[in-house]
């Protein structure tokens, strides 16, 4: 028995694996197309920088000066801010095009071994297998969650939808149309393919390059100080960055050793964090947060180094993943124990206190204390920092990739009986589910994050629970529900800290997934999970959230 439930576990490691690989290449782009200036309107020299040859007009063997890769990269930059809708439509097809039936046949291959597995467990699904940690429960609690958060958003979301069909109405977007004289006026009805764009001019994403300029790298001392302050830790950079320095302690010498103590217990320490920012040519470490010891968390970010001569600037997301990977760190040291007891949490408390964290640098109030212009050293004016904050769509786009996920887990869909066709088909219609938009007839989900999300399991819904319970965390008092921005002391402060020690970071919370994973030879026995350690995401909390989510002024 123990041999057959190896063997499941390792098939499904394998299949993982082959689809990651499957998925990094068709993400990467297997193609590139030829742009020229003209095609690329709209697009900051920034934008098209890297993707022009380092010798410039020297390149005689380019076609056109921009050789762009078809990469989701690209994609995205190209749909969300090119003026010119043919190179739009261009990086569209080809990025999806990429995505041919190998994708189905190893996402197939993957969803065949997970069910297997979720009935040797005795479970209807693989999705009810994954979830019984959760606070959700199931696929059902799950989806049930999803089309709350769906209903409650629409308030929100309808008034993004009618600016675009306004922009389409007007021309604004560039989008030429003509009719037959004497001809009935349409509606005019936005398609998947204009989406990114209009979305991207209504709520000026572009100003999202511009806050940039705001996060040199010199500001990561003022981060670090700014999370410490919200978790009650202290977070010191250690001396000792020189070669003799890195070759006692083994480092490279791009990594931060930062020594890690208790603010209000007499400094006490907590342990250390290696945070490795940026990623080098013999690097293979995944981005994310591990514990190599007891008291010893490795962070590995991956990130684009600058240039030679060059400044880092960071990106808002690059800021915003820094700070969640840095809330996986402070809990896991204030947490204690073996690593092993941080990875059998269940994945919406594992996740609570880094989406806490990065939702307190989010905030305007608290992004003002550490942002700071790479020359002049002025605080970034308002207009900026609102261009990042989330709006409704942050939640839609989530809501489409963790659908299909959810669907291609769920008992509905029979993996085994199941073609590579109709992986397709089903994960177009569980993303369309949640979309004001119909999808375009080369449209692939997996080239957005339901990609990842089917190769990482069902359980991303977690990130879902966690965000509405860290609205209720930061707004959840009556008296600051009223108030339109809350002042970063509110969260910066001892009295805070001290209760988020007390009932997230330090507690202790019981072990559910040995209880909830019966042995395989006794496959079907009923089980009584034990309680969740959170309780039950009250049914206005979805509400909240939309209602304080970034709004359109129309």
């Amino acid at each position: 028995v123990a041999d057959s439930a190896g063997t499941l576990l390792q098939r499904e490691n394998d299949a993982v694996v082959k689809l990651s690989r499957t998925m990094s290449l068709a993400h990467a782009g297997k193609s590139s197309l030829d742009f020229t200036d003209e095609d690329l309107l709209g697009l900051t020299d920034n934008m098209k920088s890297i993707w022009a040859s380092h010798v410039g007009s020297a390149a005689v063997w380019q076609k056109t000066k921009y050789k762009v890769p078809t990469s989701r990269d690209s994609y995205q930059k190209i749909c969300g801010y090119c003026q010119n809708p043919d190179a739009r439509r261009k990086i569209f097809d080809a990025y999806f095009g990429g995505f041919d039936s190998t994708i189905d046949e190893d996402i197939l291959e993957l969803l065949r071994v997970r069910q297997e597995l979720a009935k040797a467990y005795g479970m209807p699904s693989y999705a009810d297998h994954e979830l019984r940690a959760q606070l959700v429960g199931n696929a059902a609690g799950a989806r049930q969650l999803m089309d709350r958060c769906w209903k409650e958003g629409q308030s929100t979301l309808t008034p993004y939808v009618k600016r675009m069909e306004l922009l389409l109405d007007s021309q604004a977007a560039g989008i030429k149309r003509t009719a037959a004289p004497g001809a009935r006026k349409k509606k005019a009805v936005v398609s998947q393919l204009e989406e990114a764009f209009l979305r991207s001019i209504i709520t000026k994403e572009a100003q999202r390059w511009k806050l940039a300029e705001f996060f040199p790298v010199t500001c990561v001392p003022k981060l670090l100080d700014v999370l410490g302050r919200a978790y009650g830790v202290t977070l010191r950079e250690l001396p000792g960055n020189d070669w003799l320095g890195r070759l006692v302690n083994g480092w490279h010498k791009s990594v931060k050793v930062l020594e890690v103590s208790d603010a209000s217990n007499r400094g006490r320490r907590l342990g250390y964090v290696y945070l490795d920012l940026f990623k080098r040519s013999n690097s293979v470490t995944l981005p994310g947060a591990s514990s190599i010891a007891p008291g010893h968390i490795s962070i590995s970010m991956q990130l684009e180094a600058p240039g030679f001569g060059q400044n880092k600037l960071f990106s808002p997301e690059e800021v915003i993943a820094l700070s969640h990977e840095m809330g996986h760190a402070i809990h896991m040291l204030c947490m204690g124990g073996v690593p092993q007891d941080f990875d059998d949490l269940p994945l919406d408390v594992v996740e609570l206190p880094s989406t806490l964290l990065e939702s307190i640098v989010l905030q305007p109030s608290t992004m003002s204390q550490f942002a700071s212009h790479w020359q002049s050293g002025a605080a970034p004016p308002e207009t900026l920092i609102n261009s990042c904050q989330r709006d409704a769509y942050f939640f839609i786009d989530y809501l489409r990739s963790a659908s299909v996920s959810l669907g291609l887990h769920d008992e509905a869909f029979n993996a085994a009986e199941a073609a590579p066709s109709d992986v397709r088909r089903v994960a177009r219609a569980c993303w369309q589910r949640y979309s004001p938009v119909e999808a375009d007839p080369v449209f692939c989900p997996f080239g957005e994050d339901a990609g990842p999300y089917v190769q990482a399991g069902p359980s991303q819904i977690a990130y879902m629970s966690c965000y509405l319970r860290v609205d209720g965390i930061l707004f959840g008092q009556a008296q600051n529900a009223k108030k339109k921005t809350i002042p970063a002391q509110q969260w910066l402060n001892p009295d805070f800290a001290s209760r988020i020690r007390t009932q997230l970071l330090d507690r202790t919370f019981p072990n559910r997934l040995p209880a909830l994973t019966p042995s395989l030879a006794a496959a079907g026995a009923s089980m009584t999970p034990p309680p969740h350690p959170f309780p039950q995401i009250s049914g206005g909390v979805a509400a909240a959230v939309f209602g304080r989510v970034k709004q359109l002024e129309v």
